[in-house]
C-alpha cells in the first residue's frame, strides 16, 4: 500500500502548524508503528528541521544545507537540466525520517520558468512546476505509511505544489477570529490548485491527475473551564464546521513549551499539564489516522 501524503498549511503564522506536524509524525512512530517521512518546506523557520536534527539549527542560519532538498528539485527545473538529483533523506530523532528544509526555497516560483509563447508548452512547463514535489516523492510512496509535510506560512507557488503532492491538508488553528480565516484561506488554496489542475488536464491530457482533499481544521492552543472549551472558542469551532475540524484539540499549557525548550515531544516531559497535552496529542493522533482513509 502506498503512503498516505499529508499536508500541514495555513497562511497565518504562530497557529502550532509546526507543533502538530512534530507531535503526530512522533505518535504515528511511537504508537501506532507507522512509518513516517517528514518533508519539509517552512523556508524561514526550519522549525521541524531542527527538532528533529538540532546539529542543522547553524547550517540553516547560514542558509547552508548540506543535503540535496526539495530545493534542488526545482533548481534542475529551472536549469532545465535532465541530470537526476536524488533526495537525500535524513534520520531524524525518535526515529522519524525527514528531508531537511532549504532556506532557498523562498525562491521558488513559476517567473523562473522559461518563456513560452506556445500555449501547450507553457501549459506543460507550469503542470512540470506544480508536480515537482509530488514527481520528487514517488520513489518513496511504498516505503513509508505517511509522508508529512509542513510549510511555510502562505499562499505561494511553492504551497500549490505542496498541495498537489498531497492526498489530504490539514489546517492547524488557534480559535480566534484572525487565525480562524486561515482556515478559509486554506480550503481556498486547495480548491484552486484543483481547479488548476483540471484545466491543466484537460490542455495536457491528463488522466491520472487527483483531488486534494482537505481533512479538517486541527485546534491548537485552545483553553478550557470545567474540562471544557470556554464559551467564546467553542462558538469559534462551531463556526468551522462549514469546513470541517477535528473532534480533537490540543489545550494550551506549559507541557510542550517546556517540551520545546529540550527538543523533545511533551510525551516525554513529566507534569500535569504535559500529561494532559500527551494524551490529547494521541487522541488527535487516533482520529488522524481514522480520517486518512
Amino acid at each position: 500500500m502506498s503512503s498516505k501524503v499529508i499536508g500541514f498549511i495555513s497562511e497565518k503564522g504562530g497557529v502550532g502548524k509546526t507543533t502538530a506536524c512534530y507531535h503526530i509524525a512522533i505518535a504515528l512512530e511511537r504508537y501506532y508503528k507507522k512509518k513516517v517521512l517528514v518533508i519539509d518546506t517552512d523556508y524561514q523557520r526550519g522549525g521541524i528541521t531542527c527538532k528533529l536534527i538540532p546539529s542543522l539549527m547553524e547550517n540553516f542560519q547560514k542558509g547552508e544545507i548540506p543535503y540535496k532538498n526539495i530545493y534542488h528539485k526545482f533548481q534542475n527545473l529551472y536549469a532545465d537540466s535532465e541530470i537526476n538529483i536524488n533526495l537525500e533523506i535524513q534520520k531524524g530523532k525518535f526515529n522519524i525520517d525527514i528531508i531537511p528544509s532549504d532556506p532557498k526555497l523562498n525562491r521558488v516560483s513559476v517567473d523562473k520558468l522559461p518563456g513560452e509563447r506556445d500555449v501547450s508548452k507553457l501549459s506543460l512547463n507550469r503542470y512540470k512546476h506544480l508536480s515537482v514535489i509530488k514527481n520528487a516523492i514517488i520513489p518513496y510512496i511504498y516505503e513509508y505509511d505517511y509522508i508529512l509535510i509542513d510549510t511555510h506560512p502562505e499562499i505561494s507557488d511553492l504551497l500549490d505544489c505542496v498541495i498537489y503532492a498531497c492526498d489530504y491538508c490539514v489546517s492547524p488553528v488557534k480559535l480566534d477570529r484572525q487565525s480562524s480565516v486561515g482556515v478559509a484561506s486554506a480550503v481556498e488554496a486547495i480548491n484552486n490548485v484543483n481547479k488548476n489542475v483540471e484545466q491543466l488536464s484537460r490542455v495536457l491530457s491528463i488522466t491520472n491527475a487527483k483531488k486534494t482533499d482537505f481533512l479538517g481544521a486541527i485546534v491548537m492552543m485552545a483553553r478550557e473551564y470545567s474540562e471544557e472549551l470556554i464559551y467564546t472558542m467553542q462558538q469559534e469551532k462551531s463556526q468551522l464546521n462549514m469546513f470541517g475540524v477535528f473532534d480533537n484539540y490540543v489545550t494550551e499549557g506549559d507541557g510542550i513549551r517546556i517540551a520545546a525548550r529540550s527538543y523533545v515531544p511533551v510525551y516525554d516531559v513529566e507534569g500535569e499539564n504535559a500529561d494532559k497535552q500527551s494524551k490529547q496529542f494521541k487522541s488527535l493522533t487516533r482520529e488522524f489516522i481514522r480520517k486518512c482513509v
